[in-house]
C-alpha cells in the first residue's frame, strides 16, 4: 500500500487550467467557477460526451479496492499510468469509454475478476473551435465536449445577413490531411441537418459568404445581387430584386448568361410565362448574369461576350434592408 501511494501521489501535476468539476456515474457538479480565458467557453448539455485529452487530470476510485485510489494525469501522447497495470490509453475517450479500459486491464492482468472502476475529472484542458466567414462574433470559441452545429452558431451570434445556404465544418484526421464537411443550413430555413452535425473540439467551422449574380439590361435597379435567400434565387425572384422590369424592357426573351466548368452558355427564357406561372421558373447559381433586353430587335442582337462586358462594371447592390 506504500508503494501504490507513492505511485499515485507522483502523478499529482497541477493543469493548467483547472476546472474544479467533479462527475460521478453520470451526474456533474461545479465547486467553483472556470479561470477567466481569452473567450467565451461553450459547455456541454451532457457532460459525460466530453472526450479526454491531455493535461487532463482524474481522479481514481475501484469499488472494494481503495488502495488504488489516486490521481492520474493524461500525458502528451493521451496515456495514464494506473498502479499495478501500466500506461493505459485514454485520450479521445468519454469517462465511461476510459472506465471501461481500465476495468478491462485490470481483468487481464488477473488483478481484480469484475472491476467496479469510477474517474472523474478535477481538472481539464479546454480546446477550442475557430467560428470564421459570416457569423456575427468571428474568433475562437472554447469547447469542452461535441456540440451541435446549431448551437455553435448561436454562441458566435449567429449568421450574418450576407451568409451562403451553407456552412462548411473543416477538420484535420489523425493521419494527416483535412475532412471538410458541408451542412445545408440558412437562417428560417429547416435546421434539422445543423441540429444533427456535431462540431468536435479543433474544427473550423466556416460560414461562406451568399453568391452573387447579376441582373443587367432595362431594369429598374441593374446590378450585383447576393443570393441570400438561403442560397436560392430563380430568375423572377432576381428581377424582383432589381425591382422590376423598366417600361422600355422586354420580358419574353430574357438572357442568362452562365459560367461553369470553364465553359460559357446562354439561356434565352420566356420570363412573362415564368412571372404568369405557365412555365417553369430557372434556377439561377452564383455568377449568373441576367440581362433584359429592351426591345425584341435589341433582343435578337444580344449575345453572350455583350452580357459578360456589362457585367464586369455592375457594382453589387446589398438586398439587406
Amino acid at each position: 500500500m506504500l508503494v501504490l501511494g507513492s505511485l499515485c501521489s507522483a502523478q499529482q501535476v497541477s493543469p493548467a487550467i483547472s476546472s474544479n468539476l467533479e462527475q460521478t456515474a453520470g451526474t456533474t457538479s461545479t465547486r467553483r467557477s472556470l479561470s477567466p480565458s481569452a473567450g467565451p467557453a461553450a459547455l456541454p448539455d451532457d457532460f459525460a460526451k466530453l472526450r479526454l485529452d491531455t493535461g487532463y487530470q482524474l481522479e481514481l476510485d475501484v469499488f472494494g479496492a481503495p488502495e488504488m485510489s489516486c490521481s492520474l494525469r493524461v500525458d502528451d501522447d493521451g496515456d495514464v499510468n494506473v498502479p499495478l497495470i501500466g500506461t493505459v490509453h485514454v485520450a479521445g475517450e468519454t469517462l465511461r469509454e476510459a472506465e471501461r479500459a481500465i476495468a478491462h486491464e485490470l481483468v487481464a492482468k488477473e488483478m481484480i475478476n469484475s472491476p467496479n472502476v469510477l474517474l472523474k475529472i478535477i481538472a481539464f484542458a479546454a480546446g477550442t473551435i475557430t467560428m470564421s466567414g459570416e457569423v456575427q462574433s468571428p474568433g475562437k470559441l472554447q469547447l469542452l465536449a461535441p456540440r451541435t452545429l446549431l448551437a455553435v452558431l448561436a454562441d458566435a451570434g449567429g449568421e450574418t445577413t450576407a451568409a451562403g445556404g451553407h456552412v462548411e465544418i473543416h477538420r484535420s484526421l489523425p493521419g494527416g490531411g483535412e475532412q471538410v464537411v458541408q451542412v445545408a443550413y440558412a437562417p428560417g430555413k429547416d435546421p434539422r441537418e445543423a441540429e444533427k452535425t456535431l462540431v468536435l473540439p479543433g474544427d473550423t467551422v466556416y460560414v461562406p459568404r451568399a453568391g452573387v449574380i447579376y441582373v443587367l439590361g432595362a431594369v429598374n435597379r441593374p446590378g450585383g445581387y447576393l443570393m441570400v435567400n438561403g442560397g436560392t434565387l430563380d430568375l423572377p425572384q432576381a428581377v424582383a430584386l432589381a425591382m422590376g422590369i423598366s417600361p422600355v424592357g422586354s420580358s419574353k426573351s430574357v438572357v442568362v448568361v452562365r459560367k461553369q466548368d470553364g465553359r460559357i452558355g446562354e439561356y434565352r427564357l420566356r420570363l412573362d410565362e415564368m412571372q404568369r406561372g405557365k412555365g417553369e421558373t430557372f434556377a439561377l447559381i452564383d455568377g449568373d448574369m441576367v440581362y433584359v433586353p429592351s426591345s425584341k430587335v435589341k433582343s435578337a442582337l444580344i449575345n453572350s461576350s455583350s452580357v459578360l462586358s456589362a457585367a464586369a462594371s455592375a457594382a453589387i447592390v446589398s438586398t439587406v434592408h
